[in-house]
């Protein structure tokens, strides 16, 4: 990483490194409003695609700063990202590198720069730096994302260990922790330990915990306390994007499918959107059974667009484009 956004962000680095830290407080109005407004550009850019107006734009946000605080951290963590999807991986480990200069104990940037790594096939330095990451982060949902990352990267070995790790170690007060034991368990399909984890979970206050042990309760059958659990959530998370699809997936059932596109439809709406891949595809399957073949071919066309992996998808939308202008002939 060279020129102005290198220089920017070391010398913010030096400045939290000898004690001064900012927190933005004190930018006037206009270049806070400036800041804000060029992470907006930023993070359009990134959606759309285009890496290269987005680190343009996160640089700008920068320039407006005078310090760093979790502003523009977090400016930080998007420009990382876009260096790594514009296939500039170097540049964006050095700028973890800096963030990580400013604050030893990021878990994030630790955990980011590991996957960065490992991309670039430089297991130990993943290593190591993954080691931090579950060092200094809050809950042990890291043991997840790590093992995650591993296993993707086709370390299996390695990424087994970290499940063992998390469940060798006591998961303390937090509800947040017996559910990650919980999913630990589903993996492993011991469904029993995972249902005593996950209602621990939900009794502790952590509601999402019904989600996965809808899924312990489903791999042993029993759909009456899964339906149950799913029904907890939603009563807990009713306009959620996961509760939008739970209630599509309903109202399909019961052969209301109009209803259903509405569900999927608000799902998809919402400003933060955790299952979209699984809501863009119950959508096409309701807009099938509703009769809409245009309308599902078209939501099919740019799905296999995004998601090209989904080889099932792929020959439906076949499928759409040919046998369903036969059946209309």
């Amino acid at each position: 990483m060279t020129g102005k956004w290198s220089a920017c962000c070391k010398g913010l680095a030096a400045a939290l490194f000898f004690g001064v830290i900012f927190t933005g407080c004190g930018m006037d109005a206009e270049r806070l409003e400036k800041e804000e407004a060029y992470r907006t550009i930023g993070i359009h850019a990134m959606e759309a695609g285009d890496y290269a107006a987005a680190m343009e734009a996160f640089n700008s946000a920068l320039a407006q700063a005078n310090g760093i605080g979790p502003n523009e951290v977090d400016i930080c963590f998007y420009k990382a990202a876009a260096q790594f999807a514009a296939g500039s991986s170097y540049d964006a480990i050095e700028t973890y590198h800096l963030l990580l200069e400013s604050d030893s104990e990021n878990a994030d940037a630790y955990f980011l720069r590991g996957c960065v790594y490992l991309n670039l096939n430089e297991s130990e330095k993943a290593q190591e730096d993954f080691a931090k990451a579950v060092e200094y982060a809050e809950n042990d949902e890291i043991y997840l994302m790590i093992y995650n990352s591993l296993s993707g990267a086709g370390l299996e070995e390695k990424a087994q260990k970290y499940l063992e790790a998390a469940l060798e170690k006591k998961a303390g007060k937090k509800a947040e922790n017996y559910t990650v034991r919980g999913k630990i368990y589903l993996l492993q399909k011991e469904y029993g330990k995972a249902v005593e984890a996950l209602m621990t979970a939900v009794e502790k206050g952590d509601a999402e915990a019904n989600l996965y042990l809808a899924q312990a309760y489903e791999a042993s059958e029993d759909e009456a306390k899964a339906s149950a659990c799913i029904d907890a959530y939603i009563e807990a998370n009713p306009k959620s994007s996961v509760a939008y699809n739970q209630l599509g997936k309903k109202a399909m059932e019961e052969g209301d499918y109009a209803e259903a596109i509405s569900c999927f439809n608000q799902g998809l709406a919402l400003e933060e959107v955790t299952n979209e891949q699984e809501l863009r595809s119950n959508r096409i399957a309701a807009y099938e059974y509703n009769g809409d073949f245009e309308s599902a071919r078209e939501q099919m066309q740019e799905y296999v667009r995004d998601y090209p992996e989904d080889s099932a998808a792929a020959r439906e939308y076949l499928f759409l484009g040919k046998n369903r202008n036969e059946e209309t002939q």
